[in-house]
C-alpha cells in the first residue's frame, strides 16, 4: 500500500508544534488513541507524556515501521487498519473514559467522517484533539449567523465543547499542503443527542440558502411546519438551541 500524500497525509515536522499538540491533548497516565500516526513524529511526543498509545495507521509500511521509529516502546500498540472500518468501542473497551483521549493529524478528505465516527464513541473518552484544515476548524466552532455555521458545527457542538487552539502554517508540513491547518480540541460535554435530532439538523442544512419550511417539507405535515415561528427562516439564522427547540415543537403532540 502506498502512503504519504497519496493517502491525503501531510506529515507535521515542526518539533515545537508537535510538542505543543501533545501537551494540549494528553496528560500523564492517559491512554491515547492516535489516528494516522504516519512516521511517528507526534507519536513520540505522546509517548513521552502518556502511559499508552494505540496507533491506528492505514498504510501497512508505515504501520510496520512505527515501533522501530519510536524506539520499540512497551507502551505502543500499532493497528494496521482503516480508522473508518475499525470498531472504536472495541479498542476502547478496556480503557477508562476519564483517562482516554483521541489524537490525530486528520487527512483532509475524510475529516468529517472521522469526526462522526469518533463522536459516536464519545462515551468512551474524555477529549479529542485533531489537526485539520483551518476552514473545517472554523466550521466546527462557528456560531449562528456565521457563513461557516452548518450541520458540522451542530454535530460537534451538540456532543462536545470544541475549541480552536492555534493555526499551523503549510510550511510546518512535509509535503506542504495548499491551505493552512488548525488544532482543535473537543472536550466531551453533556448527554448524547436524542434520537432523531441529528437527522433533523442534517435536513435543516441540506440546502443552506433555502428556508426551513422548504428543507423540512418532506418530514412534517405542512400545517404543523408552516405554523412554526421559525419556518420562514434559514437554518444559519438560528442558534443550535433554537434549532433544537424547533425540533421539539415539530416532534411534539
Amino acid at each position: 500500500m502506498r502512503g504519504g500524500a497519496n493517502l491525503g497525509q501531510h506529515f507535521l515536522r515542526d518539533e515545537g508544534l508537535l510538542a505543543r499538540i501533545a501537551s494540549a491533548a494528553v496528560a500523564p497516565d492517559d491512554t491515547v488513541i492516535e489516528i494516522g500516526p504516519g512516521r511517528g513524529a507526534l507519536t513520540r511526543h505522546l509517548l513521552g507524556i502518556a502511559g499508552r498509545v494505540v496507533a491506528i495507521e492505514l498504510d501497512d509500511e508505515l504501520a510496520e515501521a512505527l515501533p522501530r521509529r519510536c524506539g520499540a516502546p512497551q507502551g505502543l500498540t500499532v493497528i494496521a487498519a482503516d480508522i473508518l472500518k475499525v470498531s472504536l468501542p472495541d479498542i476502547l473497551s478496556e480503557s477508562l473514559p476519564g483517562q482516554t483521549v483521541v489524537v490525530g493529524n486528520l487527512p483532509y478528505y475524510i475529516t468529517s467522517p472521522i469526526l462522526r465516527k469518533v463522536l459516536a464513541a464519545r462515551d468512551r473518552f474524555r477529549s479529542a484533539t485533531f489537526l485539520m484544515q483551518d476552514e473545517v476548524a472554523d466550521r466546527v466552532v462557528a456560531s449562528a449567523g456565521s457563513r461557516s455555521f452548518g450541520f458540522l458545527s451542530c454535530l460537534c457542538q451538540l456532543q462536545s465543547g470544541p475549541e480552536k487552539l492555534f493555526r499551523v502554517p503549510p510550511g510546518a508540513f512535509e509535503p506542504p499542503p495548499a491551505v493552512h491547518s488548525a488544532v482543535v480540541r473537543f472536550d466531551i460535554a453533556g448527554e448524547p443527542p436524542p434520537a432523531g435530532l441529528l437527522s433533523f439538523l442534517s435536513a435543516c442544512f441540506r440546502h443552506p440558502r433555502k428556508m426551513l419550511k422548504n428543507n423540512l417539507t418532506a418530514h412534517y405535515p405542512p400545517r404543523r411546519l408552516n405554523a412554526d415561528p421559525c419556518a420562514g427562516m434559514r437554518a444559519q439564522q438560528l442558534s443550535l438551541t433554537e434549532l433544537r427547540e424547533m425540533w421539539a415543537r415539530l416532534e411534539g403532540p
